[in-house]
């Protein structure tokens, strides 16, 4: 029997199974509707958006950790303006390196409005980037205090641990991965806030990117930012499903947000305190401005109360992913407007060759520090739950929604394989394999692994040699059912923050495709054999969900514990599907139980 020959005839509609992504993502995402939007309900969603989001499942004390200022230098220049060298601890022993640019004495005692500055994905250079010194030294010529933070992976943060992605790693515990970001922008604020010589009235935030995506995020849901002005830093869940360059990592697609609220939301948020949102003509990155501005602005400006509050400006140069002159000069202008400071100069002032080297603004770390790692490892290892204190029921954990199988479409000319119709409308792939002149009643072996068909051509052999009958599967996300232009890793994240889970559909795929072949074969009893980490853990839930008999299943290169994604720090990239919120508690809750 040509194995090969029958799998590599299999295929898979993945356009279709892309729409029945869509769907799903659609159904279940919340939608913008200006003649919907109540302003006085505004501090319910924000509310809603910080319990159910931002801290869900964190530590009480989390929430309400003051921020601690270390100073650890000053750089003194002759340009009107010094530097202070901080690092803010945001949370116990985890620490963001921060630069502080501030007007110079006799001005200094006297409070300034001020900036809170943030990185995008910037690279090894982190804060000390051309581009954001040049923004920092002119706020400052200006008059304007500006705090601008290190992000996460980013110059003095790149350590692997704190890779934005790794945040799975709590979220897998149980506790929002998105918080940590939360709490270290927050953390900024919170120093502005503070400082004796800031006006509490004018802090606004900026940046590029995934600064914007801080500016936006921060800024809709803490109302002591007074001016926003992200710069391509967001966009709706339309634009992120059709373009894959507007994903972008784990933080800005949070577990469960779009069940409250999409990025036109948090736009409306920030009426009616003003914002410029900035975008670009021809963005090489992400967040394309002609895409941007109907999903994001025109939506949004009917609620604003004060029209010119409200500003969308497109960069024409250079148009690409930048912070760069003109993209600063409109955001002079806005600050000074609102701010009612003097427009001292359209553009730049003149910087001579005050733009320092990373090694000069280098602010350090305490030995002692923390990352992703670090906390999921002592989350994992608190006291034991008690039996009142276990997580969830699984089907809760998973989102789980039974399935069945609505039709089988054969692909193989023989009939040996095909695809699977599911009623939700994901799919699923088969092959077929009975042993050649064997009519003995045999064992029926379902197989199903991580990297598809022809992974399994050994173990068919195997099976077939020893009499067995084999179906072999490629679930959802598995082999090459993959939706059409997106990624294992992008699909199961868009499926996260929708309220969904990938995972939940695989173990139902799994149940379903059981039960449909115990009824249509009359097998009474099924072997289960698993090969990988993802189908190995799906195989094991779906032991717990499926009601008819089924064998323990064999399992090659399983995980010994899902505790092994985050101690031989496994990417999230590796097998997205398993990093499903909460599922380690339930997974050691019941091994502890037995």
């Amino acid at each position: 029997m040509d194995i090969q020959h029958i799998i590599k005839s299999v295929n898979v509609d993945t356009d279709g199974l892309r729409s029945a992504v869509h769907q799903l993502i659609h159904k279940s995402a919340v939608t913008f509707n200006p003649s919907h939007w109540k302003p006085e309900e505004a501090n319910k969603l924000r509310k809603t958006i910080l319990d159910q989001i931002v801290f869900q499942g964190t530590p009480l004390d989390w929430r309400t950790f003051p921020t601690k200022a270390e100073t650890i230098d000053c750089i003194e220049t002759d340009n009107g303006y010094q530097i202070e060298k901080l690092r803010l601890e945001v949370l116990p022993d985890f620490w963001i390196p921060a630069l502080l640019y501030q007007p110079y004495l006799p001005r200094l005692h006297k409070p300034r409005p001020a900036v809170l500055s943030v990185n995008g994905h910037v690279g090894p250079l982190g804060k000390s980037i051309e581009f954001v010194q040049r923004r920092c030294i002119n706020l400052a010529k200006r008059g304007i205090t500006t705090l601008h933070l290190e992000w996460l992976y980013f110059g003095e943060l790149t350590d692997p641990n704190y890779t934005h992605n790794r945040l799975a790693y709590l979220d897998l515990c149980g506790v929002s991965g998105l918080s940590v970001f939360y709490l270290a922008m927050r953390g900024g604020l919170d120093f502005l806030w503070e400082h004796p010589f800031v006006i509490k009235e004018k802090i606004a935030m900026t940046g590029l990117s995934g600064g914007g995506w801080q500016t936006i995020f921060l800024s809709a849901l803490d109302q002591r930012i007074t001016v926003a002005i992200p710069n391509a830093g967001y966009i709706d869940i339309s634009n992120r499903l059709t373009h894959a360059s507007d994903i972008g990592d784990l933080e800005q697609n949070p577990n469960d947000l779009l069940t409250v609220a999409d990025y036109t939301h948090l736009t409306a948020l920030l009426s009616p305190r003003p914002a410029l949102l900035i975008y670009n003509h021809q963005d090489d990155c992400c967040f394309v401005a002609d895409r941007a501005k109907p999903a994001i602005y025109d939506l949004v400006k009917s609620i604003y109360p004060t029209p010119n509050n409200f500003v969308f400006y497109k960069n024409i140069s250079p148009g690409t992913h930048n912070y760069d002159e003109d993209n600063r000069k409109q955001l002079y202008h806005f600050l000074c407007k609102h701010f009612d400071l003097p427009m001292i100069q359209d553009g730049d002032l003149e910087l001579e060759s005050e733009v320092l080297p990373f090694e000069e603004l280098v602010v350090g770390l305490p030995d002692k520090t923390a990352n992703f790692k670090t906390i999921a490892n002592k989350i994992m290892h608190q006291k034991k739950l008690e039996a009142s204190q276990l997580p969830s029921k699984l089907q809760h954990i998973l989102r789980y929604q039974s399935t069945s199988v609505s039709q089988v479409e054969l692909t193989h000319q023989k009939g040996k394989g095909g695809q699977l119709i599911f009623d939700n409308g994901l799919l699923a792939a088969f092959c077929q394999f009975k042993p050649e002149g064997n009519t003995r009643d045999n064992d029926t072996i379902i197989l199903i692994a991580d990297q598809g068909f022809m992974s399994m051509v050994t173990e068919i052999e195997n099976h077939l040699n020893m009499g067995n009958s084999v179906l072999a599967v490629e679930l959802f996300l598995t082999g090459q059912v993959i939706p059409t232009g997106m990624s294992v890793s992008h699909t199961s994240m868009l499926l996260s923050t929708s309220g969904l889970r990938a995972l939940g559909f695989q173990v139902a795929q799994l149940v379903s495709i059981l039960h449909w072949y115990r009824y249509v074969y009359k097998s009474e009893e099924l072997i289960l054999e698993s090969k990988g980490r993802v189908t190995g853990i799906i195989a094991q839930l779906a032991k717990q969900l499926y009601s008819g008999p089924l064998e323990n299943n064999m399992a090659k290169d399983q995980l010994s514990s899902l505790q092994d994604l985050i101690n031989k720090e496994i990417e999230y990239e590796q097998c997205p599907t398993l990093f499903c919120f909460d599922l380690l508690r339930y997974m050691s809750s019941k091994s502890s139980t037995g």
